[in-house]
């Protein structure tokens, strides 16, 4: 009598986990280049300066600010929220690396095809998305972009809660929050440029 045949012998781990694999790697990389590519929405101060009322004949003046510095906001918000995947993703998938690789060792097979092809996959993968981050700077920008976001809603914040009630005082409040502004973009700038992409 001819020995029942179990499904689970023509199953492949090995391929398996190749596909597992490559679902994982693409729900990484979409996201990272989604953040690079999209425009995120913007919680912006705009609304905050529309609808004050107590900032007199500066108001209009606030306003027009901020519809010049709305276009940096966006692009600081774009680039710390992609930069954080990007981190993030260094994290999870060295983290997946070094869990596994030291199991997975255990039942390798270097005749099966599938075996190597995910080991290699693995390895790859894991060490292509560590370079990029690294080179890329990725944790030191999304940490930098962040912080001016934050500095740029704190001070906005700030004069919106306290200002001055004599005209002249106030104007004089604004024109410092304007520098700080200035002085806010120009360190962001920095963070930009002054941190290209290096070798490891």
């Amino acid at each position: 009598m001819n020995k029942l045949v179990s499904p689970l012998s023509f199953i492949n781990i090995w391929a398996i986990g190749v596909i597992i694999l490559w679902i994982g790697i693409f729900i990484t990389i979409v996201p990272i280049i989604g953040a690079f590519l999209k425009k995120i929405n913007l919680d912006s101060a705009g609304t905050w300066f529309d609808n004050a009322n107590n900032l007199g004949e500066e108001q209009e003046r606030l306003k027009e600010h901020f519809s010049r510095i709305k276009g940096t906001l966006v692009y600081w918000k774009n680039q710390a929220a992609a930069y954080q995947r990007l981190d993030s993703a260094r994290v999870i998938w060295s983290l997946i690396s070094a869990v596994s690789l030291p199991v997975l060792i255990q039942f390798y097979n270097a005749t099966d095809k599938w075996a190597i092809s995910f080991m290699t996959l693995l390895t790859t993968w894991t060490g292509l998305i560590v370079t990029l981050a690294y080179t890329f700077k990725a944790e030191q920008k999304y940490q930098g972009f962040r912080q001016q976001e934050s500095d740029y809603y704190d001070i906005s914040r700030t004069l919106l809660d306290f200002p001055n009630s004599d005209p002249q005082l106030l104007k004089q409040q604004v024109d410092e929050y304007i520098q700080k502004v200035a002085d806010i973009r120009k360190f962001a700038r920095r963070i930009e440029t002054g941190s290209p992409p290096s070798a490891l």
